[in-house]
């Protein structure tokens, strides 16, 4: 009887531990995973705030302000073949599962350029900021015990975003969609501001003694 309960005891130690072990486990694997969200959110916010300044400082035309956003972008969240930094904290979120598709993809997940909302609305004063940059990545998911829930209905769409914006359905892909973006505008490139002032020069009060006006990036 001794020697029965002994091994029963045994047994209850033993599934104790593994229970314990487990509930501890995932603990550190989710305190780690949240941090190292938390980290790289902060640091694609900063990218993006990077390669919006360069797009809003002035260039020789406007796709020479877009390239130098996708050269520091890239430089930032892509290693130099061109894949995601740091594949196991966050890949990117491509084609149409960002949250803004329109437009080309010069880098993988990425938008750079106007914002579709403030399309044909540019010349109004109050939409001048809504040029910028944007970065759309998953975090995935490493909880243990939820492993296998969070690879289910991979493929299947989800809706995210906010009710004051309107849901955007994605692909589930067992991650966390983020977004990280910034809308600096953008200054007008040479030649946008060589071809405004040759628009003024043909005002009928524009100087008529030949003399050029002044060109600067403030047009």
């Amino acid at each position: 009887m001794r020697t029965r309960r002994k091994n029963r005891q045994r047994g209850q130690v033993i599934i104790e531990f593994l229970l314990v072990f487990v509930m501890f486990t995932t603990l550190i694997f989710s305190l780690v995973q949240i941090c190292w969200g938390l980290a790289f959110g902060h640091y694609s916010q900063y990218a993006t705030f990077m390669a919006a300044r360069a797009y809003m400082a002035g260039g020789t035309t406007r796709q020479d302000q877009q390239k130098a956003a996708e050269d520091v972008l890239k430089s930032m969240v892509k290693n130099a073949a061109g894949n995601d930094l740091v594949p196991f904290l966050a890949r990117a979120r491509t084609g149409d599962d960002r949250d803004i598709a329109a437009g080309p993809e010069p880098v993988p997940g990425a938008f750079i350029g106007t914002h579709p909302r403030a399309d044909g609305l540019m010349n109004r004063r109050g939409y001048a900021w809504a040029e910028g940059v944007q970065y759309n990545f998953d975090v995935p998911l490493y909880l243990v015990p939820l492993s296998s829930f969070a690879r289910d209905g991979q493929g299947e769409s989800i809706s995210v975003g906010s009710g004051s914006d309107g849901l955007k359905p994605v692909t589930w892909r067992g991650g966390i969609p983020f977004t990280s973006d910034a809308w600096l505008g953008r200054e007008e490139s040479n030649a946008e501001c060589l071809q405004e002032m040759n628009r003024l020069r043909g005002m009928p009060w524009a100087r008529q003694d030949g003399q050029p006006l002044i060109e600067d990036n403030g047009c």
